[in-house]
């Protein structure tokens, strides 16, 4: 998958532990989108890999969709993260987030034809129908991003949105595009 749409996605399963009970605020959104892009600092042309400082180094050592790919990475980079995390802001909610968004990730990925080894313990490599940076990916991002609006629109207003559900909906659906409409062109 593309970097856009594991940023939806860490953003997507954010929301859904904020249902339940998680709290909702930009920092932790945004370390659950950062826990989202950080797996793929296993490859050198990587979103985070070019923006990160020395995110080129990893992509030496290890193979793309091999060990940051893993539970087992994602329980130790978030132990790292999450420790710094936890030094500057004194909660432990930046940590699970990144977590949240980290496990997104290998989600989305083992949707892809590729799929992922979700342990380095195991043979189990489940994979999916998706073709990365393809139309088929869009469909998918357009449905990813429209149910995180419309989640994103509940949590903040749920009399609302509930009251006015097919103009949410619609709104939802306007946002979407204007979210994601020039990644949407960019699709093989």
């Amino acid at each position: 998958m593309m970097w856009y749409t594991h940023v939806v996605f860490g953003v997507l399963f954010y929301l859904i532990a904020v249902l339940f009970g998680a709290p909702m605020n930009f920092l932790d959104i945004g370390m659950a989108a950062f826990g989202a892009l950080t797996p793929d600092i296993d490859h050198p042309k990587s979103y985070i890999s070019t923006k990160l400082p020395g995110g080129t180094v990893m992509p030496r050592f290890v193979e793309h969709r091999g060990a940051t790919h893993t539970i087992e990475a994602a329980f130790l980079i978030t132990a790292l993260v999450g420790g710094l995390a936890y030094w500057i802001t004194g909660s432990y909610w930046p940590a699970v987030a990144f977590f949240i968004g980290y496990i997104s990730h290998l989600f989305a990925d083992t949707l892809t034809i590729s799929g992922i080894k979700w342990s380095r313990f195991s043979k189990f490599h489940p994979k999916g129908k998706i073709r990365t940076g393809t139309k088929g990916e869009g469909l998918v991002l357009i449905l990813v991003t429209f149910t995180t609006v419309m989640l994103f629109a509940y949590i903040v207003m749920p009399e609302e949105t509930s009251k006015n559900l097919g103009w949410a909906m619609l709104i939802a659906l306007m946002a979407t595009f204007a979210i994601i409409g020039k990644k949407l062109k960019r699709l093989k």
